[in-house]
This record gives structure tokens, C-alpha cells and sequence, in this order.
């Protein structure tokens, strides 16, 4: 099942549009502002996401880097505006979205829309996707996600960002003030120390251990250390 963030200030139309998308068995999350949207997106991993570019705490284009800078590069991002001028659109698509629709637009249209992209995502277009294996885990760094035996591990995008960065440390210790400049973003959403410490046990938990030893190692007083070897690989994603 995919699923959906969609940001919009519009209550009507995101209420009216999420139960549309309801009915095509998608689930939708609602941000109303940029600031919710970030929390969302810091939570939570989406297929898909639909963007108002007219947000009333930040820029929408703003918003559109983030998500790319941030948090994926892969996931398709589409503009849903009111704003239709050539320039409002190529600024639209070069801040990273993957689709433009102006409004007012047909809901079965904007569906036919998101229903491309999904496609498109995941046909992979021939794409290398560069992975990190580790034991029994694999990194999907396209996919932001983290599988052990084919299986995805439930991970927030914190603790995704987290495994990421230890696991591209090629083992050296990482201090906890430089892992927190790694999930610290643009908007300044950051994590107190003592949250790490909180979402660094969950992540522990969940990835556990093997052969024996913890995939992270605890430095007592300095922060965290990747604690089985990594390997780095790439396969390519073609269409069926």
C-alpha cells in the first residue's frame, strides 16, 4: 500500500483529496504547514508526496529542497498550485519536484498523475542503486530503507538517517555531536542529546546483533562506533 504525504493549507480540498485517495486504497498523511510536513517527513518514510507551493510558514520551493537535501531523492515529489506561469513551473521542477499540476486540476486526473510516478519509481528507469550490506542487513541508500533477509525494517527517517551515517563511517567512532549534525536540518528541527540517546537505543534494538556483536557499539562518553564490516555495492533497477 502506498502512502501519501500530502501538504496543504486548503483544509477542504486536502480533506476532500485524502478521502479521494482513500477510495484507491493509498494512506494519507496531512500537513497543513511546512513545520508539520518536516515533522512528517523526519517520522515517517512515503511513497509519494503532493506539494502546495503557497504554505503559510515557508516557502513550498523551500520545502521541495529539503525534502530532496534532507531526506530522499528518490521519492517523487509532485507540485499541486495555483501558481501557473512558466517560471512558477521551471522553478517548480528545478527545485527537485518530478511533476507539476496547477489548480484547480480533476482529482481522476491528479490520480492518473500519482499513479505514473509510482510507476516510473518503481520500473527504476535502469537505474544503479547503491546499496551497503552488513552482516545480514542491507542499506538501501535510493530507497532510504533498511532490510534484513528481503524484509524492511520499520525505522523512522531519524534512525534511517542514523544506521546511514555509522555504517559510512568506515568503523572509526562517530561523537554524538557529530551524528547530531546529521539528522539536524535546515529548518533547524533538530534532535536534543539526550533524544539521540533515546533514538539511537530504539535503532539498536530493532537492527540487534550478529554473529554474536551489536551492529553498534557504544564508546562510553564519546558517541557510537559501526561494529560489523560494510560493504558497499550497486545493481541496477530496469523496467519488466
Amino acid at each position: 500500500m502506498a502512502s501519501i504525504l500530502l501538504i496543504e493549507d486548503d483544509q477542504t480540498l486536502s480533506a476532500e483529496l485524502a478521502s479521494f485517495l482513500k477510495e484507491y486504497n493509498y494512506t494519507v498523511d496531512i500537513a497543513e504547514n511546512g513545520s508539520k510536513a518536516i515533522d512528517l517527513m523526519a517520522a515517517s518514510t512515503y511513497s509519494l508526496c503532493i506539494l502546495d507551493l503557497g504554505l503559510p510558514d515557508c516557502s513550498g520551493l523551500d520545502l521541495c529542497r529539503t525534502f530532496r537535501t534532507d531526506f530522499s531523492d528518490s521519492v517523487p515529489i509532485i507540485i499541486l498550485t495555483a501558481y501557473d506561469s512558466d517560471d512558477d513551473i521551471i522553478a517548480g521542477l528545478d527545485a527537485g519536484a518530478d511533476d507539476y499540476v496547477t489548480k484547480p486540476c480533476s482529482f481522476k486526473v491528479l490520480h492518473s498523475r500519482i499513479t505514473s510516478q509510482l510507476r516510473k519509481k518503481s520500473r527504476g528507469n535502469g537505474q544503479f542503486i547503491k546499496t551497503l550490506s552488513s552482516g545480514d542487513l542491507i542499506i538501501n541508500i535510493q530507497h532510504c530503507s533498511i532490510l534484513r533477509n528481503g524484509e524492511s525494517l520499520p525505522v523512522s527517517n531519524i534512525e534511517y538517517k542514523l544506521c546511514l551515517a555509522l555504517a559510512k563511517s568506515d568503523g572509526l567512532i562517530m561523537p554524538r555531536d557529530l551524528l547530531l549534525g546529521k539528522i539536524w536540518d535546515v529548518k533547524e528541527h533538530f534532535i536534543e542529546d539526550n533524544t539521540l540517546s533515546v533514538h539511537m537505543s530504539r535503532l539498536r534494538k530493532k537492527l540487534g546483533q550478529y554473529g554474536g556483536r551489536p551492529y553498534i557499539e557504544t564508546i562510553k562518553g564519546i558517541g557510537y562506533r559501526w561494529n560489523i564490516k560494510v560493504m558497499e555495492n550497486s545493481y541496477e533497477e530496469t523496467s519488466e
